[in-house]
C-alpha cells in the first residue's frame, strides 16, 4: 500500500480498525458473561428480593425497590438469579437485559407500573439469557 493510500482512507486503512472494534466488542462480552460478573448480577438480583420484603426504614440514599412488583416477581427473579450461576453459557442480550433491570432506576424494579411489568422484564430476561448466541 502507497503512502498515498493510506493518506486517502482506502478501505485497506480501515480494516484494522473494525477488527479492532470487534476484539474489543468480544472481550467485552466475555467478561460480561464471566463466572464472576454473573454472581455478582445474581446477588444484585437476591439482593432486590430481599429488600422488596423488607418494610422501607426511614431515608436512605438507596433507591428504594418497588414492593408489589418485587414481591409479585419475586419467583421469577430468583429463577433469575439461578440461572446467572448455573455453569451453561448465557447470550450477552440476555446479561444486558438483567443489567439494564438492575440498574433503570425509572424501570419496573424502582418505579410502580402496570402489575406484572417486572415479572414480564424478568422473564424476557431470562429467555434472552437462552439464545443462540451464549457464550461463557
Amino acid at each position: 500500500m502507497s503512502f498515498a493510500d493510506t493518506q486517502q482512507g482506502t478501505h485497506a486503512t480501515s480494516a484494522p480498525r473494525l477488527g479492532l472494534r470487534a476484539r474489543w466488542r468480544a472481550a467485552r462480552e466475555a467478561r460480561m458473561v464471566s463466572a464472576s460478573a454473573r454472581r455478582r448480577l445474581a446477588e444484585n438480583i437476591e439482593e432486590a428480593v430481599t429488600r422488596a420484603s423488607r418494610p422501607q426504614v426511614g431515608y436512605t440514599a438507596v433507591v428504594p425497590i418497588s414492593r408489589d412488583a418485587g414481591n409479585g416477581a419475586r419467583g421469577v427473579l430468583l429463577d433469575l438469579a439461578e440461572r446467572l450461576r448455573a455453569p451453561r453459557p448465557v447470550d450477552p442480550a440476555g446479561v444486558r437485559l438483567v443489567r439494564a433491570l438492575l440498574v433503570d432506576g425509572a424501570g419496573p424494579l424502582y418505579v410502580p407500573q402496570e402489575p406484572g411489568e417486572l415479572r414480564g422484564a424478568a422473564l424476557r430476561a431470562l429467555d434472552a439469557l437462552d439464545r443462540r448466541g451464549a457464550i461463557g
